[in-house]
């Protein structure tokens, strides 16, 4: 219900541009100030009229002297006992008068003109609910609400998103391999670093110049030029001799040591090589044996199961083995295709 009316007070604004509360607040304004006047003019009214005709009237005089003595004294009397006169009860009565029919006239009003606004708000400036979704204002006309051909929807936004993600990644690998190469590129400057000019003083204070410093001695380069190439690359071979020297000697001493190490490396891959061989043969040896032994099978010479039948290749036969059996499969091949003949002839 506070939702509904809530809607209706802000289609109602949109429409009349304006809260229609301000409305009544203008009316009613409007109202206590009409009363004010009205009580004002009242008051003034009665102020100007006489004390008489509102029933204010002044004590009577009585003849002689002795009397206006009496009446001075007992007027003297009447205002140090702080008695009011006519004029001042009669001023006095009025404010008090108006000042009630104000109280009394306002709050009848407020009391009518809260039910004048709570009828007002339901009946008049309302919404009925069943024409609330047909209401179209005026400044609606000719739009168009229909969603834009390009508007982003949900697998959109998720591309972009996962596009997004990507990228994020994508630039942190980028830093990273940014750090990595700087400091690369740092260890290189190292390596090739020139040597200080300053010398420090001191034993404790040498340092081991870089390896590859000597490429900064360029010795007679700066002399020759593009004129005389083959000048200056034999001139750049014979500046870098003793560089290359040094170098190779302090190889030369560390191959010893890389010598051991591949040997013994060698060895260790030889050690373990016969291990697994010996611990293979075991193995087969073991199976085969139980095969044998106790499932009964007969094994081949490379581990085959034989099925009754010779599987194997057998023994080489000589040449005088061999014409035998070549005259005795003739002997009984003979035989046997005579008598088919001597059939066949009878026939």
């Amino acid at each position: 219900m506070a939702a509904s009316a809530r809607s209706d007070i802000e289609l109602l604004t949109e429409h009349f541009g304006y809260p229609p509360v301000s409305l009544l607040d203008d009316i009613i304004n409007s109202i206590n100030i009409l009363a004010e006047r009205a009580v004002n003019s009242i008051e003034q009214g009665l102020l100007n009229a006489p004390p008489a005709s509102l029933g204010f009237r002044p004590p009577t005089h009585s003849a002689g002297p002795s009397a206006s003595t009496t009446s001075k004294g007992k007027s003297k009397s009447a205002a140090a006992d702080g008695l009011p006169n006519a004029e001042e009860a009669h001023r006095h009565e009025i404010e008090a008068g108006t000042h009630q029919l104000e109280t009394l006239l306002f709050a009848s009003i407020d009391k009518n003109f809260d039910v004048f606004e709570i009828y007002v708000m339901r009946n008049i400036l309302c919404v009925r609910p069943s024409d609330r979704d047909w209401i179209r204002l005026s400044h609606y006309e000719n739009l168009d609400f229909s969603p834009a051909p390009d508007t982003p929807s949900l697998e959109s936004v998720n591309r972009l998103r996962r596009r997004l993600q990507a990228s994020q990644k994508l630039n942190c690998m980028l830093h990273a391999e940014k750090a990595r190469n700087a400091s690369l590129l740092a260890s290189l400057r190292a390596l090739v670093a020139p040597p200080s000019p300053i010398k420090s003083e001191g034993p404790s204070a040498a340092s081991v110049p870089p390896p590859f410093a000597f490429l900064h001695n360029q010795g007679a380069l700066a002399e020759g030029g593009a004129d005389a190439p083959v000048t200056t690359t034999t001139a750049f071979a014979l500046s870098q001799l003793q560089a290359l020297r040094a170098l190779s000697t302090s190889l030369r001493n560390i191959l010893p040591d890389l010598t051991e190490r591949n040997a013994g490396g060698q060895d260790e891959q030889e050690r373990k090589g016969s291990w697994r061989r010996e611990r293979l043969e075991y193995v087969e040896a073991a199976t085969r044996r139980h095969l044998e032994n106790v499932r009964g099978l007969d094994l081949g010479a490379g581990g085959e199961v034989r099925d009754g039948e010779w599987d194997g290749g057998g023994r080489s036969l000589g040449q005088g083995e061999v014409e035998g059996l070549e005259g005795v499969v003739g002997v009984l091949g003979g035989g046997t295709q005579g008598e088919g003949g001597g059939k066949m002839d009878e026939s």
